[in-house]
């Protein structure tokens, strides 16, 4: 049966040999994409840093930085109260169209691609999502990389987060309608692979939904530990899923341990 085009194709060496070298592209090109995007971000903050300490007069220059601090105000004004910003909605809106081009381009009439597509893009975010994170310090990685604001860092956190977890929640819905449409679901599931990235499906959606702006005003204390014991867990989870997200997996490590250690220098210093 035919889906918006795509069917489930024979399986053939060579169909392998074109998908892992389309997923691994593709899922390449949204990690590079996120990191564009972050660069642009350092430079916008360095464009907007405000002069008046070290000049007396104004120039072009300063001109300049009013007018981007005009546009942050603007892009900072919430759309309603829990729903996020302006620049939120922006700048969700556009990442999750890029990514969902990343996802979609040269995959038809391979169903079982554009399955193995979406979540192979959502892992490569994990990394800076991870890093996004990361508490302020003397230290902290965010801070020397972008610079940025902890509530800039947290408003990007926040926006990738749904996105993720709604594309690894595209990739379990297309996986299990299909297991389910030829009546091998429950079967599957008993596999260690599968069974771990079921388990890793539930915990994202339990991180996303009390992540939401009603759950963090009504029992943040359930907020704040699902989403660090989560958030910690599912990475081995997701390691044992498939072999070939783990490079992602192994940055987002990196970057978990690396900030904690920092975090426990920067506490020994005086």
């Amino acid at each position: 049966m035919d889906y918006l085009g795509y069917k489930q194709l024979p399986r053939t060496p060579e169909l392998d040999a074109h998908r892992r070298v389309h997923l691994d592209r593709y899922a390449n090109i949204a990690q590079i994409s996120q990191l564009t995007v972050h660069l642009l971000i350092f430079l916008y903050n360095l464009a907007t840093l405000d002069p008046a300490s070290k000049r007396t007069k104004t120039s072009p220059k300063d001109n300049g930085s009013h007018s981007a601090n005009s546009i942050s105000a603007k892009l900072g004004k919430a759309v309603g109260r829990g729903y996020g910003t302006y620049g939120q909605w922006i700048f969700g809106l556009t990442w999750t169209a890029w990514l969902g081009f990343l996802c979609i381009a040269e995959t038809a009439p391979d169903y079982m691609h554009l399955t193995k597509r979406f979540g192979l893009v959502a892992a490569s975010q994990l990394p800076i999502h991870y890093l996004l994170a990361a508490v302020p310090h003397p230290y902290s990685p965010v801070y020397y990389l972008w610079k940025s604001p902890r509530s800039l860092n947290m408003a990007l956190h926040k926006v990738t987060g749904k996105i993720i977890i709604g594309f690894f929640a595209a990739h379990v819905v297309l996986y299990g309608s299909r297991f389910v449409q030829m009546g091998i679901f429950f079967r599957l599931v008993q596999q260690l692979n599968i069974a771990v990235g079921v388990i890793s499906a539930a915990v994202f959606l339990t991180i996303g939904i009390t992540s939401t702006a009603f759950f963090r005003r009504r029992k943040y204390w359930w907020f704040y530990r699902v989403h660090v014991v989560g958030s910690a867990i599912v990475l081995p989870l997701l390691f044992f899923h498939v072999r070939h997200i783990r490079v992602y997996l192994f940055e987002s490590a990196v970057v978990v341990a690396l900030n904690a250690a920092l975090r426990v220098f920067s506490a020994r210093r005086p």
